[in-house]
């Protein structure tokens, strides 16, 4: 009786090693190539924050910081994509952009001076109005 038991437990030990082995080999042809898309994008956003009663220029953004409303004049956007599929067309860029992340860089944004060139580098979802800031940079401070 004992080795009978011990037989039959060594062939369903032999019989499930070769099916995963089988499987292991096979498992790639079973799966579908998943198209690539942007999970991260960073953006370097260059201009400066337009004086109130200022005339309209042709590329202006909201920009939402600390719940304070600033006009931003861009005059150098650029949009690099982490992860993404060749020849997918870019999203239409958000005209009104929540800004978060360290405070000091917020209050710094937030306390540019009219015509100040600021300099913002900051990580975002494709297609998304929510900007984390990793880096302000005023010139002249």
């Amino acid at each position: 009786m004992v080795s009978r038991i011990r037989i039959t437990e060594r062939v369903a030990l032999v019989l499930g090693a070769v099916l995963l082995v089988l499987l292991s080999d096979a498992g790639p042809a079973w799966t579908h190539d998943i198209p690539r898309t942007a999970i991260r994008e960073l953006v370097r956003l260059q201009g400066h924050v337009r004086p109130q009663g200022d005339a309209a220029s042709h590329d202006v953004m909201a920009l939402s910081v600390n719940g304070r409303e600033l006009s931003f004049v861009v005059g150098d956007r650029q949009v690099f994509i982490a992860v993404g599929a060749a020849g997918r067309p870019t999203q239409k860029e958000p005209v009104q952009v929540v800004v978060r992340g360290a405070r000091e860089l917020l209050a710094r944004i937030a306390g540019a001076r009219p015509n100040q060139r600021v300099t913002l580098l900051a990580e975002r979802r494709p297609g998304s109005a929510e900007m984390f800031v990793a880096s302000v940079d005023l010139c002249p401070e």
